[in-house]
């Protein structure tokens, strides 16, 4: 591990591009790769700088991995990001539910290597597993607020909303593992669906 004190946080626009290029070559390799068979040598010839230049930047591998999991996250942030902003009602809530179940099978599948890889992961790093965690809780959060504007009950609302988060995160496993014919994998998501609204609008 690295001397703290040599840790430079990037603030010119040159260096921030240099520290951003490191991290994109570092999710590539890591993703193709996978995290334990990837050696700084190699993300500092991917990113066209020195080791030195990387150590620079990160403490060693493992911060490395934290900071592309961030960069991981924001990108699913980025796609989930237009459907958390717009109103919901309980006339366009199964509408609502259909996109966001698309936008997470697509999320899921951008990268698929990179999903299965930081999967892996975050089941032997703590730190990893603390980050999906709080990516998790922000956009349960931002829903449940949503569905409470629009006078959805909220007895028990979070926890249905997290139910029917891991139904989704369920569904869209289900996509990219292609262990189901197109047409089965159409009819669970139309049950899910199905289940998701009509729990979120029970009122108990």
């Amino acid at each position: 591990m690295q001397n703290n004190e040599k840790i430079r946080e990037p603030k010119q626009k040159r260096s921030i591009e240099k520290k951003q290029k490191i991290i994109i070559a570092s999710y590539k390799l890591f993703s193709d790769k996978g995290y334990y068979k990837t050696n700084t040598a190699e993300i500092a010839q991917a990113a066209g700088v020195s080791t030195g230049i990387v150590y620079s930047y990160f403490e060693d591998k493992k911060h490395i991995l934290v900071e592309v999991i961030k960069h991981y996250i924001s990108l699913l942030s980025e796609k989930l990001n237009p459907l958390l902003s717009a109103p919901v009602s309980k006339n366009n809530l199964t509408a609502l539910i259909e996109e966001l179940i698309n936008i997470s099978i697509k999320s899921h599948t951008m990268n698929k290597e990179a999903h299965n890889e930081f999967l892996a992961l975050s089941l032997l790093e703590s730190e990893i597993q603390t980050l999906f965690d709080e990516f998790e809780n922000t956009v349960l959060l931002k829903f449940y607020e949503l569905l409470a504007a629009a006078g959805f009950s909220r007895d028990n609302m979070l926890e249905k909303v997290r139910l029917g988060y891991g139904i989704i995160e369920q569904v869209s496993h289900y996509h990219i593992q292609e262990k189901l014919p197109p047409d089965e994998l159409n009819t669970i998501k139309l049950l899910a669906v199905n289940i998701i609204v009509t729990t979120l609008n029970e009122n108990k």
